[in-house]
C-alpha cells in the first residue's frame, strides 16, 4: 500500500497515532519512533487532543522520553503541556528558530485566534539545528531544517528504516488527488520554500510521514517533493488570479469548495476546509507580501 493510513504500527519502529484534530478521523498524524534505549514522539499535536495521546500511549505501554515539534503552529505543539502533563520526564525538543514563538506565540496566535485554540506558552524547550544526530538506541535521527511553512519547520530523519517525518515542510494530502500547498501565516517564505523542496530530494529516504496525513511508500514517497512543488505552485497561482478577479476571501473560498468536490465528505465539511484553507492562503500570501491586503 502506497498510502497508510490506519492508526498503529507501521514498521519495527514507528507507530502512527491519529489525535483526532478537529474531532475527526485522518486529520492530524503524530508518530512515536521506538529505539533500544529511548522512545521519540513527532508532535503533539492541539491542546484537546494531548489528552488523547497520552492516553494512547499508555494503553500502547510506549511512554516517551522526548517530543520532538516539527514546528511552532498550535496543530503541533498545542498538546505539549498536557502530554508533559502525563510523562513529567519528557524532553521537549524543537528547532532552534522555534524556541522563541514556542515562549511567546502571541505573533504566531493573532493569525489563528478565529479558527482555532491559541498556544499556550512552552519552556524549557531543547533546541535543534541541521545535522544533529540523535541517538536512541539502536536507531539515530538526523535533523533537517526545512523551512518555507515556518522559519521552525524540522524534519527527522530515522537512518535505520530511512523514513522521513515532515510535519507540514511540503503541505497537506487530503486524498489521492487533493494536495494544497503549506502556505500559511506568518512566516511563510516562497524563496525557502522551493529550497525545501529540493533539499527534500537529496535525502536519503524511503518512506515519507506527514502529520497531515499518514505514511507514504515507493514512488508516492520519492515523488513527494517534485509533487508537493507542483501544487503548491498551483494552489499559488490560483489564489493570486481569484483575487485579482476578486479580491474578497468569499470569491476565493467559493472557487474553492468547487475543487473540493472530490473529497469524501459533506457539503459543510467541505465548505468549512475551504474557509480554513482559504483563509490561510489569503494571510500567508499577505505576510510574504505577495498579495495585497484591502
Amino acid at each position: 500500500m502506497a498510502w497508510i493510513k490506519q492508526e498503529g504500527k507501521l514498521n519495527e519502529n514507528t507507530y502512527l497515532i491519529d489525535s483526532f484534530l478537529f474531532g475527526g478521523e485522518e486529520n492530524m498524524a503524530c508518530f512515536l519512533i521506538v529505539g533500544g534505549k529511548k522512545k521519540v514522539l513527532i508532535d503533539a499535536s492541539g491542546k484537546s487532543e494531548g489528552k488523547r495521546i497520552a492516553k494512547k500511549l499508555i494503553d500502547l505501554k510506549l511512554i516517551p522520553d522526548m517530543l520532538i515539534l516539527t514546528h511552532a503552529h498550535w496543530d503541533h505543539a498545542g498538546g505539549t503541556n498536557r502530554i508533559k502533563a502525563q510523562f513529567p520526564q519528557l524532553e521537549v525538543m524543537a528547532s532552534r528558530h522555534g524556541i522563541e514563538s514556542l515562549r511567546n506565540a502571541r505573533e504566531f496566535n493573532k493569525w489563528f485566534s478565529d479558527v482555532s485554540p491559541r498556544l499556550k506558552p512552552i519552556e524549557d524547550v531543547t533546541p535543534l539545528k541541521e545535522g544533529m544526530i540523535i541517538d536512541i538506541g539502536d536507531l539515530e535521527l538526523e535533523i533537517f531544517e526545512t523551512p518555507g511553512h515556518t522559519n521552525c519547520s524540522l524534519s527527522i530523519l530515522d537512518r535505520k528504516n530511512k523514513t522521513l517525518f515532515v510535519g507540514d515542510s511540503l503541505g497537506y494530502k487530503l486524498n489521492e488527488d487533493l494536495f494544497i500547498g503549506p502556505i500559511m501565516p506568518p512566516e511563510y517564505s516562497e524563496e525557502k520554500l522551493m529550497a525545501t523542496f529540493e533539499k527534500v530530494k537529496k535525502i536519503e529516504y524511503t518512506t515519507i510521514c506527514m502529520a497531515h496525513y499518514g505514511m507514504l511508500t515507493g514512488k508516492l514517497a520519492q515523488n513527494l517533493p517534485d509533487y508537493a512543488k507542483e501544487n503548491y505552485l498551483f494552489w499559488r497561482d490560483f489564489a493570486l488570479s481569484r483575487w485579482k478577479e476578486n479580491p474578497s476571501k468569499i470569491h476565493l473560498v467559493e472557487s474553492m469548495q468547487e475543487k473540493f468536490a472530490s473529497l469524501d465528505t459533506s457539503e459543510e465539511m467541505k465548505e468549512a476546509l475551504a474557509n480554513m484553507f482559504g483563509d490561510w492562503i489569503i494571510k500567508g500570501l499577505q505576510t510574504a507580501k505577495m498579495l495585497e491586503t484591502k
